[in-house]
């Protein structure tokens, strides 16, 4: 057996491992208080040597022919005029990381175009935020739950919350970012799967405009994460500082630091809030019915009021995570699941003015957000039984003709 076909073989038999393993992800916050002058600027002139070599090898004609073993680059400065910058920070493999990087990119814009979608080009960047740290061990070093080493420099980077990483983990890879709250190392790993204990409760849940969520006990929620008035005041300022190579200009670029600051806080309390929310349904319900909402739709729609309720809320990301549990059934986005009955089954128009669910069968009355709730439930308990382990998808077709509406 060749050394290419050993390679392949191990491989695969670490792909078919992770089938039955999490894959988590940890990000840790290196010490900023800790570093020494060498170490931010080591970590400072990565992510500006990760910048100029992206742009330089994007700037040759043909990518796939080119090397990552470039010590020497050409730019364009801030006055438009070439000059060659020295590599001298950047590692071998975080250079094939950054090539490797590129080809995924075009690779990617290719498949669209080819499923006939419409894609531009790869553009220059101004702004370089990660970078890849392909190999363990060797490309990065985890020495103990509070350092790290990097290839290409003798120190160790002190770093809060490696010791979340449990001990059986196995790390498959590692990125170093750049943000606004200092310098970060996002570290992948794969964990041996826990078996979930049992609860025996079921859930249902209804997603809309007035209510972003309501749920089959009824309760319902809503959130409104619009900018801060420290954001809005800050891009107010923004706009009235432009003038280039003045002290304007410097008062600009370090209100937009404050702005991006800002919108990093926004981003992480929304983060929080998602996780927290779906991490309670899946850890509480065995059984967790949610319909295919079409969310873009609702957010590009001309009713007024709908587009601002979809961008600030984070249904979306509810949504997407709740989509990944085994304990998820997904009905079809056409059933009309807020016009059906739950008691008798009969479907009755209602108008979206119409918050009350009244059945002019049987009189059952009930709140329209909670009834559809409940309707959504018992479609997904119908499914369950009859399709266990298997999510309904886009067809618009029950097993067996199966619905509530008669």
């Amino acid at each position: 057996m060749t050394k290419n076909e050993k390679i392949k073989q191990k491989r695969q038999e670490t792909i078919e491992r992770h089938k039955n393993m999490s894959c988590k992800v940890f990000c840790c916050k290196v010490d900023y208080s800790h570093l020494s002058k060498a170490k931010k600027e080591h970590l400072k002139r990565l992510f500006l040597e990760a910048k100029w070599l992206r742009n330089y090898l994007i700037s040759q004609e043909d990518i796939f022919k080119e090397t990552y073993k470039h010590s020497v680059v050409t730019i364009l400065n801030k006055d438009k005029e070439k000059e060659e910058r020295e590599i001298r920070h950047l590692s071998s493999q975080m250079k094939q990381g950054i090539l490797n990087g590129i080809k995924d990119n075009i690779k990617g814009l290719s498949s669209k175009k080819n499923k006939g979608k419409k894609v531009g080009k790869l553009k220059f960047k101004s702004r370089i935020n990660s970078i890849n740290l392909q190999q363990n061990n060797i490309t990065y070093r985890l020495e103990n739950d509070k350092y790290f080493r990097l290839q290409g420099f003798k120190g160790s980077f002190r770093v809060n919350g490696l010791n979340q990483i449990p001990d059986n983990a196995e790390i498959a890879n590692a990125k170093l970012l750049r943000k606004e709250s200092g310098y970060y190392l996002s570290v992948t790993c794969f964990i041996p799967k826990e078996e979930r204990i049992k609860t025996g409760k079921e859930i249902g849940l209804d997603f809309g405009i007035k209510s972003h969520i309501t749920d089959s006990a009824g309760n319902k929620y809503k959130w409104n994460f619009q900018d801060s008035r420290r954001s809005k005041r800050l891009q107010r300022k923004i706009g009235k500082t432009y003038k280039k190579g003045t002290k304007s200009s410097s008062n600009r670029n370090y209100r937009k630091h404050l702005n991006r600051l800002e919108n990093e806080r926004l981003f992480y309390k929304k983060k929080d809030t998602i996780n927290k929310f779906v991490s309670n349904l899946k850890r509480n319900y065995d059984l967790i019915g949610i319909q295919n909402e079409s969310i873009h739709a609702w957010h590009s729609s001309k009713r007024k009021g709908w587009g601002k309720s979809i961008q600030y809320s984070i249904m979306g990301g509810i949504i997407s995570g709740i989509k990944r549990f085994p304990q998820t059934t997904v009905i079809d986005k056409w059933e009309p699941t807020t016009q059906i009955c739950l008691s008798c089954g009969k479907k009755t128009k209602h108008e979206l003015s119409e918050r009350m669910f009244h059945c002019p069968r049987c009189d059952y009355v009930e709140d329209r957000d909670i009834n559809s709730a409940r309707v959504i439930l018992k479609i997904s308990k119908g499914l369950r039984n009859t399709m266990p382990g298997e999510n309904l998808t886009n067809t618009g077709e029950y097993p067996n003709g199966y619905s509530l509406a008669s």
